[in-house]
C-alpha cells in the first residue's frame, strides 16, 4: 500500500476545497486574500508530493520549490496578521512595525536564498547542497514556529477562541516539517515512513484552518505588543537547539546501543520531549528567565508602558464592587508576580480592616490609627519588603508588625496606599513566584501603580457613598410625604373629638366618626408598613432600666411564634437612653429572629454584664447566615432580603443607634446553626447628652 500516495491525495483534496471556499467567501481584507495564496501553494506542494509517491523524481524539483514557496505564503500571511493592530495613532506601532518589516524581510529572505538553492542544485549540483538545502528547511521550520508563538503569545485572550485552530493547525505543521528535517539532517537521509506521514498531518491541520477560518471573517486578531518577544523567541530557539541536542544524542543510542539502540533512542527522545514541555510550560521558569533578561540585557527592569497599560486594563474591569476590590489585589501583584494578596482599607470610623482577598486568608482584625504598622507607613511612605526586616534594622526602627501577619502564607511586600490628605489602606503581597531582591526601580513602579489604585479605590468608595445618600435623599422625600398624610389624618381626629361633645348623641355623627377612625387607621397602618422603624424625631434620653424594657418587648412579642424568653444574668441594669429607640431595636432584632425561626424553635434574650458593658444577646435557633452575607449584606442600608416587606435599613438603624452610645453590635452565624446577635452597651453612656429623670 502506497500510504504516502493517499496521504498526500488527500492533502491536494483538502487544500484545494478549502482554497476553493475562501475564493467564493468574498473576502476583501489583506489577510484573507494571504490565507488564500497560502492554501493554493500547499495544494500544489501536495500534488507534487502525489507525483513524487508516484515515482517520477522529474517533479523533485517542483516539489521542493513549492516546499519553501509554501513557508513564504505562511510567512507573510502570519506576519501580515499583526499589522491588523497598528492603526498609526498609537505611540507603540512606529517601532513594533519597524519590527514587523524587519521580520518580514528576513524570513522571505532566508526562504528565497533556499529556493534559489533547490534551482541551482537541480542546474548544476555542488557538494554539500543537499546538507545546505536539509539545514534550511530546519532554519525555515523554526522560524514558522517563532511567529506561530508570537501570535499566540501577543494575542488578546478574548479573541483566541476564534484563533487557537490556527496556532495548533499551522504550529502543527511547522513542528512535524522541524522534526521530519532534523531527522533527515542526522541521518543524512529522509525517513521514508516520516515523509508519507506528512500528507496526514496536513489533512488533519486542514480541517482546524477551515474552523479558525470561519471564526475570522476578517482576519482581525486585535494583537497587543508585549516586551517578552524577546523572552519566547529565545525559548523557542533555545527549545529548537535542545531538540537538535537530543535527537542527536537518540543518534548515537541508536547507532551504539545494540539491540537495545532504537528502543533507547525513542525512549530517550520521548523524555527529552516530555522535560522540554515541561520546563517551556513552567510559570517560575519563565519568571526566572523574565528577571534574568531585564537584569543583564535592559537598562531599565520593566516595560513602564506595557505595565501602565496592563495596570489600566486590570482596573477597567467591569465587575461588582467586591470583584473590583480583589482587581485591585490582582493588578499589584502581577507586577512583581505575587501569588496572593490582603487589601486593607480605612473604615468611617477610622480603623483599617481587611476588605478582600485573593488566594489568601481572611482576617477580622482591626488595625487602629495608632498602630505601629499605620504610623510607619503613613510617615515613612515607601514600600516595605518584609524580607529585610533584619537585615536593614536601621530603615525599619519602630515597627512592630501585627501578629496576624504571622498567619499569612510567605508574606512578602506591604505597599501603601495614599490618599489625597490621608493613607487610605494598603495591600499585602505574599508567596512570591520567584524570590528576589527588590531594588528602588520595583519600589518606585509600586508606588506610582498604588496611587492609581488608591485613585481607583477612592472613586469606587464615593461612588458606593453618593448611591447610599441619594437612596436616602430618596427615603427623606418619601417621609416628607408620609408626614403630610399623618398631619391629614391627625386633623381629621382632631376635628372628631372638637365636636364629639356638641354631637355624641347624633347617630349620623357618630356614624361618621367610626368611618372616620375606620380610614384613619387604614391610613397609619400603611404609613407603618412603608416606613418601618423610623422615628422623625429624636427623643429625650431618660433613665431606664434595661431589663424592665427587654421585658416589656419580650412580652409584646409573645403572641408570635417561636415566643421569646428573658434570661437575667446581671442586677437591675439603669442607663441613660433613648427609651422608644432602643424598645425599637429590640423590637427588630426579636421580629428578625422569629422570622427566621421555625415554629418549634427558641428564641433567647439574655441580659448579662461585664466591668465596661452591658451586653444583651438575642439568640435564635434559626437558618442563620454565611460570613459574606453577614460582611458584605446585612449592616448595608437598603438591601434586604424580604423583599416588598422590609425597607432593609432596621439592622442598619440598630447598628448605628448602638454606635452612638460608644458601642457596637456583633454577629455570630452560621448557616443552618441559628444566629447570635450582641448588643455592647458601655457604662460610658451615662455621662453623654441631656436626661430626663
Amino acid at each position: 500500500m502506497n500510504l504516502g500516495l493517499y496521504s498526500y491525495l488527500g492533502a491536494v483534496l483538502a487544500y484545494g476545497f478549502l482554497a476553493f471556499l475562501l475564493l467564493f467567501s468574498l473576502r476583501e481584507s489583506l489577510q484573507g486574500k494571504l490565507l488564500f495564496i497560502a492554501m493554493s501553494a500547499s495544494a500544489c506542494w501536495a500534488l507534487a508530493a502525489v507525483k513524487i509517491a508516484l515515482h517520477d523524481e522529474s517533479y523533485l524539483v517542483v516539489y521542493q520549490s513549492f516546499e519553501i514557496i509554501r513557508y513564504i505564503a505562511w510567512y507573510v500571511f502570519l506576519i501580515k496578521l499583526f499589522e491588523v493592530a497598528l492603526p498609526g495613532a498609537d505611540g507603540r506601532s512606529n517601532s513594533y512595525q519597524k519590527f514587523i518589516r524587519q521580520a518580514l524581510i528576513v524570513s522571505v529572505g532566508i526562504a528565497v536564498v533556499m529556493l534559489l538553492n533547490e534551482i541551482l542544485a537541480d542546474i548544476d549540483a555542488l557538494p554539500g547542497q543537499y546538507v545546505f538545502g536539509i539545514t534550511g528547511n530546519v532554519i525555515l521550520s523554526l522560524i514558522g514556529l517563532a511567529i506561530v508563538e508570537q501570535l499566540f503569545r501577543n494575542s488578546s485572550a478574548r479573541h483566541r477562541w476564534a484563533t487557537k485552530y490556527l496556532f495548533l493547525g499551522v504550529g502543527g505543521i511547522f513542528a512535524f516539517d522541524f522534526y521530519f528535517y532534523a531527522d533527515a539532517l542526522l541521518f543524512r537521509s529522509i525517513d521514508q515512513d516520516l515523509w508519507d506521514m506528512r500528507g496526514v498531518v496536513h489533512i488533519v491541520a486542514v480541517p482546524l484552518l477551515a474552523i479558525s477560518s470561519a471564526r475570522n471573517k476578517n482576519w482581525s486578531l486585535n494583537i497587543f505588543v508585549s516586551r517578552e518577544i524577546v523572552l519566547n523567541t529565545t525559548a523557542i530557539i533555545g527549545g529548537g537547539t535542545y531538540l537538535l541536542a537530543m535527537a542527536g544524542a537518540g543518534y548515537y543510542l541508536r547507532e551504539f546501543g545494540g539491540d537495545w539502540g532504537k528502543i533507547g533512542q525513542v525512549m530517550f527522545f520521548t523524555l527529552a520531549l516530555v522535560f522540554l514541555f515541561v520546563v517551556l510550560s513552567s510559570v517560575k521558569f519563565r519568571a526566572k528567565a523574565k528577571v534574568f533578561l531585564a537584569k543583564h540585557f535592559y537598562k531599565n527592569k520593566y516595560d513602564y508602558r506595557i505595565e501602565w497599560l496592563r495596570l489600566t486594563d486590570d482596573l477597567s474591569d467591569t465587575a461588582q464592587s467586591k470583584e473590583h476590590y480583589q482587581t485591585a489585589i490582582v493588578a499589584m501583584a502581577h507586577i512583581v508576580d505575587a501569588r496572593a494578596g490582603l487589601l486593607w482599607l480605612r473604615d468611617e470610623n477610622g480603623t483599617f480592616k481587611n476588605m478582600e482577598v485573593w488566594q489568601s486568608k481572611h482576617f477580622d482584625d482591626v488595625i487602629t490609627e495608632n498602630g505601629s504598622l499605620i504610623q510607619f507607613i503613613a510617615n515613612k511612605g515607601f514600600v516595605i519588603n518584609l524580607n529585610e526586616l533584619e537585615t536593614r534594622e536601621s530603615e525599619y526602627s519602630g515597627l512592630v508588625l501585627p501578629d496576624w501577619l504571622q498567619e499569612v502564607e510567605q508574606p512578602w511586600l506591604i505597599v501603601p496606599l495614599h490618599g489625597v490628605d490621608m493613607l487610605l489602606g494598603f495591600v499585602v503581597l505574599a508567596n512570591p513566584l520567584v524570590e528576589r531582591s527588590i531594588n528602588w526601580e520595583d519600589r518606585d513602579l509600586l508606588k506610582t501603580a498604588a496611587k492609581q489604585i488608591a485613585s481607583y479605590l477612592t472613586v469606587l468608595m464615593t461612588s458606593s457613598q453618593l448611591a447610599e445618600a441619594k437612596q436616602f435623599e430618596v427615603f427623606t422625600h418619601l417621609s416628607a410625604y408620609m408626614v403630610h398624610d399623618l398631619k391629614n389624618i391627625a386633623a381629621e381626629l382632631e376635628l372628631i373629638a372638637i365636636n364629639a361633645k356638641k354631637h355624641t348623641g347624633n347617630p349620623e355623627f357618630i356614624k361618621d366618626a367610626f368611618g372616620t377612625v375606620e380610614n384613619a387607621a387604614g391610613d397609619i397602618n400603611r404609613l407603618l408598613a412603608q416606613l418601618r422603624n423610623r422615628r422623625t424625631q429624636n427623643e429625650k434620653k431618660v433613665m431606664v432600666d434595661l431589663v424592665e424594657v427587654v421585658a416589656d418587648v419580650v412580652a409584646s412579642k409573645q403572641h408570635i411564634f417561636p415566643s421569646p424568653r428573658v434570661q437575667v444574668l446581671s442586677e437591675s441594669i439603669i442607663l441613660p437612653l433613648e427609651k422608644g429607640r432602643l424598645s425599637t431595636v429590640l423590637a427588630h432584632l426579636i421580629d428578625n429572629a422569629q422570622q427566621a425561626t421555625d415554629d418549634e424553635g427558641e428564641v433567647i434574650v439574655t441580659l448579662s454584664s461585664t466591668d465596661s458593658m452591658r451586653l444583651i444577646e438575642i439568640k435564635d435557633s434559626g437558618h442563620g447566615m454565611d460570613e459574606d452575607f453577614i460582611r458584605n449584606r446585612l449592616f448595608k442600608p437598603f438591601d434586604t432580603t424580604k423583599g416588598n416587606a422590609g425597607m432593609g435599613i432596621g439592622m442598619y438603624e440598630s447598628r448605628e443607634f448602638v454606635r452612638q452610645l460608644g458601642g457596637d453590635i456583633y454577629v455570630q452565624s452560621k448557616p443552618g446553626k441559628g444566629s447570635i446577635i450582641t448588643l455592647h452597651i458601655p457604662l460610658s453612656s451615662s455621662h453623654g447628652g441631656d436626661t430626663d429623670a
